[in-house]
């Protein structure tokens, strides 16, 4: 059962973290709001430690047997994606866009 769940992970590592990406990418829409503002800026930086901390993970799995390493993509994009997600980088995207940077097949 646990190479099942290994298995899972890694092959969908990528798309794991392009979800919590939207997810910051969306959360971060609401900071500027009056009313909930500071509480969904807590709740960005939270998700943001989480993502950087899930992505930390998600490097160490090694290729499960039966699989073909897929090279160092996913480590080189995740790097430079742990530096974007240092503290302090909670400013919104103008005009609340989306990141390109989880485009099919990237990480």
């Amino acid at each position: 059962m646990f190479q099942v769940i290994h298995k899972h992970f890694y092959l969908k590592r990528t798309e794991i973290m392009c979800q919590c990406e939207e997810w910051i990418t969306d959360i971060q829409q609401y900071s500027s709001d009056k009313r909930v503002g500071r509480t969904m800026s807590h709740h960005a930086a939270a998700l943001k430690r989480h993502t950087a901390q899930l992505r930390e993970e998600l490097l160490k799995l090694p290729c499960p047997d039966g699989l073909e390493p897929d090279g160092d993509e996913f480590s080189e994009r995740s790097a430079a994606l742990i530096l974007k997600d240092l503290p302090n980088q909670d400013t919104e995207k103008p005009g609340g866009s989306q990141d390109n940077h989880c485009s099919e097949g990237q990480l």
